[in-house]
């Protein structure tokens, strides 16, 4: 007995030992950190700048560095972390955003006599080739002939479409397509204008996606023209509404994208377009039956091939129609029309006959990795649909992001989120919730698509151009936010010491590129540490 308790002492002391000397360890290795990390502030002299900065260590399972880490400020991007993890938690096990095909009449002999409804549920990847697969699958069920109309329904969210509207902001950062529940390519149309070599002659229009619910009214014509010229494609010319935020084109600044903030580069877009001889105007405008009718007019240079960019207006009809163009070629025969359906009318009841999947980790991945704003919409939008089929989608997904966040014992007081994607001024976090979310994250059911989903420094999304040369590249997993009086990184790293760090940075104020580089530094030190 008393060889079992002098065993039972000896394990004990051994193991109290071994324990002091690993947080003895531990305490030496970040024992300076605070003045390592507050020389590295003062070193760019950031004035009056409001910051947050915390910093956790799974290892000593406590924070390691913090400087108001409970302030509320201007996340930015980093909004895009809440937005995804409350879709997540929404969609609990079953991880897909789904468009259903449905119907509202009997099949007889291959023939539908009823109507045939396309239903969107948020799928903001939708596109022409999915249309496709969807078209087969329709013709695999057995029809061959609809004596009926082909519906776009997009009434699963609201009919709020432009973030701008639903957001309340004051200033509009940056536009995005309109955010509606079916949607076509990203809602964005390429109007392809090409002219041949023949002076006088008519230039030919084209639509990426194509929809017969696009309509062309065209008087432009060729100018000049050799039949030696050779065609030169060129794209160009955005609509009215890309020339002062153009969403394709972004401003670098110390190795980060800047998600908002295009000012310069749309100055180099309308400099180029001054030298092209490219006096084509295309203006767009929806017909009385909710057609897109572009109105083409001007000359375009002989050999000349111009893309312009325009926003879909009417998505859930353009859907309609280029599903009924689908079937069409594809040998079904639609003898109705392609309609959107309203809200309080259409409401026969209806079966499912296929439904589309799309993997969520599939919009995630390009809204973490590449702060995509517009998929950063959808997913919020879609979060209010699930969380509470309301009027206002939007004021509903807001709830639902701070409820995710209580849910998960995630402290929300003052935590403010106007929209998904972080355009907003006014949404508030803090950085200790910023880390509290990926702490939870991190041990949640789809921890592996979340942490996936983020960039990767060195690597590929925005931080592909940061921390290189460093144990931080390919290491850092993190989602940047830029305005331009705001600069914020959250994400996670493993260090030389087998140590996984936490890191919420938010800074407001007008040292854009300073703050990049502080964060950049202190999460290249501490990887080495």
């Amino acid at each position: 007995m008393k060889k079992c308790f002098y065993f039972f002492l000896v394990f004990f002391a051994s193991s109290f030992f071994i324990y002091s000397i690993q947080e003895t360890d531990n305490s030496i290795l970040y024992k300076n950190i605070s003045n390592e990390i507050n020389s590295v502030i003062n070193k760019y002299k950031i004035g009056n700048t409001r910051y947050g900065i915390a910093i956790y260590s799974t290892k000593q399972n406590k924070y390691i560095y913090t400087h108001n880490p409970q302030m509320l400020l201007v996340p930015a991007s980093n909004t895009k972390l809440v937005t995804t993890f409350t879709t997540y938690n929404l969609l609990k096990d079953d991880k897909n955003v789904k468009t259903k095909i449905a119907i509202d009449g009997e099949i007889v002999n291959g023939t539908l006599n009823g109507n045939l409804y396309i239903i969107g549920g948020g799928d903001a990847l939708l596109s022409i080739n999915d249309l496709e697969i969807i078209a087969d699958e329709i013709r695999r069920y057995g029809i061959n002939k609809i004596n009926g109309n082909i519906i776009g329904d997009d009434t699963f969210f609201d009919s709020i479409y432009n973030r701008f509207h639903y957001s309340g902001d004051r200033d509009e950062v940056e536009p995005t397509a309109p955010i509606s529940a079916l949607s076509f390519e990203k809602n964005i149309v390429n109007v392809i204008v090409t002219a041949g070599s023949s002076a006088g002659k008519s230039v030919n229009v084209s639509f990426k996606p194509a929809s017969s619910g696009f309509v062309i009214s065209n008087s432009a014509t060729v100018s000049g023209g050799t039949s030696q010229q050779k065609t030169k494609k060129t794209n160009t010319g955005m609509n009215n509404i890309f020339q002062n935020n153009n969403e394709n084109n972004y401003l670098q600044l110390a190795g980060d994208v800047i998600e908002n903030d295009l000012i310069a580069n749309n100055t180099t877009t309308k400099s180029k377009q001054t030298k092209s001889v490219n006096p084509i105007s295309i203006s767009s405008n929806m017909n009385s039956d909710g057609r897109q009718v572009f109105y083409v007019k001007g000359t375009l240079s002989a050999n000349r091939t111009y893309t312009y960019k325009h926003y879909i207006k009417n998505p859930a009809l353009i859907v309609a129609f280029a599903l009924k163009d689908r079937l069409i070629s594809g040998g079904v025969a639609v003898n109705g029309n392609a309609i959107k359906k309203q809200s309080l009318d259409i409401n026969k009841e209806t079966k499912i006959i296929y439904t589309f999947y799309r993997n969520l980790y599939e919009i995630v991945e390009i809204v973490n990795k590449k702060s995509d704003n517009y998929l950063a919409e959808n997913l919020f939008k879609l979060n209010g649909a699930i969380y509470n089929k309301d009027k206002n989608t939007a004021k509903s997904a807001s709830m639902a992001g701070l409820q995710m966040l209580n849910d998960n014992e995630i402290n929300t007081d003052g935590f403010l989120f106007n929209d998904g994607s972080g355009l907003s001024r006014r949404n508030l976090i803090s950085p200790e919730g910023l880390i509290n979310l990926l702490l939870k994250a991190s041990s949640s059911s789809f921890a592996d698509d979340f942490i996936s989903s983020l960039s990767i420094a060195g690597y590929d999304g925005t931080l592909k151009k940061r921390m290189l040369n460093s144990y931080a590249e390919d290491n850092f997993r993190g989602k940047t936010g830029t305005h331009k009086n705001v600069s914020s990184l959250a994400g996670v790293l493993k260090n030389r010491s087998d140590d996984t760090l936490f890191f919420a940075f938010i800074f407001n104020g007008g040292s854009v590129g300073a703050y990049k580089q502080i964060e950049n530094e202190i999460c290249k030190f501490l990887s080495e540490k």
